[in-house]
């Protein structure tokens, strides 16, 4: 079953502490890549897909990411505000998929790269996607495209699209893009508020109900200053 996704949600709360050269006085979203904020890649790329609404969590330096917000005037905006305590990455989401009208949406990294390359990678994740058949669709690309990751990797690919973690000794380690596209019911007889989303992620393996999508477009991720530098060069 192929569907259209109309909810995006992108990831802005975090300290950026690998970057803290640069964030002690601005945010890590507004870090300037190529005369461009990084999040404005994320937005931007949001709209390229068409999505009708898109919530922004904010923590670290929220009060300067809002106002930058503010300035754009985009009515699609909406601010999940996580400024009296940060959320980690699972509260972030979940917080964040109350203020959808939807019952799923595409969560996407604002420290990742998002150009025109990747929008076909995201149409066809959305033509995968099933929320009778998944919780969860992770865009997982093959290590050695992805660029600014240090590991050995974070997920394998089984039957059918199923996905389980990476394993010592695993061949053809996959790594996270930094883009899923997630149901509401993925949180469901979840209580906890605080909470990282690899214990979704681990729950919905556990019930054989993640799934992954195989992106063999290269993946930029901006983690470090020596990695904005390089990729600046490129």
């Amino acid at each position: 079953m192929s569907m259209a996704l109309k909810s995006g949600i992108i990831l802005a709360a975090g300290f950026g502490k690998r970057m803290r050269h640069l964030t002690h006085e601005v945010p890590k979203p507004l870090i300037q890549f190529r005369g461009k904020p990084l999040i404005q890649y994320s937005i931007d790329f949001l709209e390229s897909l068409k999505i009708e609404e898109i919530i922004i969590n904010v923590h670290y330096k929220a009060d300067q990411v809002i106002e930058f917000l503010l300035k754009l005037n985009n009515p699609k905006i909406k601010i999940s505000d996580e400024s009296d305590a940060i959320l980690d990455t699972g509260g972030g989401v979940k917080k964040a998929m109350g203020l959808i009208k939807a019952d799923e949406s595409i969560v996407i990294n604002s420290d990742v790269i998002w150009n025109n390359i990747q929008i076909d990678s995201l149409k066809k994740m959305k033509n995968q996607f099933d929320q009778n058949f998944c919780d969860s669709l992770l865009c997982l690309a093959p290590i050695e495209k992805t660029h600014g990751y240090k590991g050995f990797g974070d997920f394998i690919f089984l039957d059918d699209n199923k996905i389980r973690r990476y394993s010592d000794g695993d061949q053809h380690p996959y790594v996270y893009c930094g883009a899923q596209i997630i149901s509401k019911n993925a949180f469901n007889n979840f209580e906890e508020d605080i909470f990282s989303m690899n214990k979704i992620w681990n729950r919905s393996i556990e019930n054989d109900r993640l799934m992954g999508f195989n992106n063999q477009n290269e993946i930029f991720h901006i983690g470090s200053i020596e990695t904005l530098d390089k990729f600046d060069d490129r």
